[in-house]
């Protein structure tokens, strides 16, 4: 269905798919945390992962800090990968539901509209973060909020391998959530659909709800049992609400 780019990940491809679900990670993730969502999805559905630079195959690559220069990029790879008979969706998490939110304007801007913007456990833009800036955080307070959210346990970190590896990613990250400005726009010309964990305790499903002011057509909200990384304890259940927008069109 698409060409191969640098910035996406696609784990199986599928020439005759008539849509493609273009997710994008959280803060400290990549793209192995969708990879395996492409077993699940329908026939007619073409998972792409966003992979930012620093992480898995694109270590060795500088981090982009800037929030801009990310969303540019990830709609320029969006773009340059479209065809006209093939619908474009995505879906974040977390950071990654503020980049695609972005990815989303940028890309109407330059003529590709996405009608389906699905954002996963993530207040509204407008909404400013409820912890101490990144510049701010020890190493051991970043790791401490990472558990705190059940994304990893702190005995991990033990490891000095893992440790070194992992924190310049969060940290460069968190930064750059902390250097994010939601643009004053009109709503989004498109359908969110928003998830929720109801244990999230970095964010409320009310706070998610507030998705509702940037949608230029329809809201949807759907909770489901867990905390911020419902994601991977619900993934079933995930992907069946997913399923009921990608096949209705709604």
């Amino acid at each position: 269905m698409t060409t191969p780019h640098p910035w996406l990940v696609t784990p199986a491809r599928r020439p005759a798919a008539g849509t493609r679900l273009v997710c994008l990670p959280h803060a400290g993730g990549s793209a192995s945390f969708y990879r395996r969502w492409a077993q699940h999805l329908d026939c007619d559905v073409e998972l792409q992962i966003v992979q930012y630079p620093g992480r898995e195959e694109r270590v060795d690559e500088p981090f982009l800090t800037d929030p801009e220069a990310l969303v540019e990029a990830v709609a320029g790879a969006v773009l340059e990968t479209a065809r006209p008979d093939v619908e474009t969706v995505l879906f974040g998490h977390s950071m990654g539901a503020l980049i695609g939110y972005e990815t989303v304007r940028t890309l109407a801007a330059r003529g590709l509209r996405v009608g389906r913007l699905f954002v996963s456990g993530q207040a509204a833009p407008d909404e400013r973060i409820g912890r101490e800036p990144a510049t701010a955080l020890s190493d051991d307070a970043i790791l401490h909020e990472v558990e705190t959210h059940g994304g990893t346990q702190m005995s991990v970190f033990d490891d000095p391998e893992i440790r070194e590896m992992v924190l310049p990613i969060l940290r460069n990250d968190y930064l750059l959530i902390d250097s994010y400005s939601p643009r004053a726009t009109p709503p989004v010309d498109a359908s969110v659909i928003a998830l929720a964990g109801d244990r999230d305790t970095s964010v409320s499903v009310a706070r998610v709800r507030r998705w509702e002011g940037v949608a230029g057509k329809e809201f949807h909200l759907h909770t489901f049992p867990g905390g911020h990384f419902f994601l991977a304890e619900q993934r079933a259940q995930v992907i069946t609400v997913l399923h009921q927008y990608l096949r209705t069109g709604a």
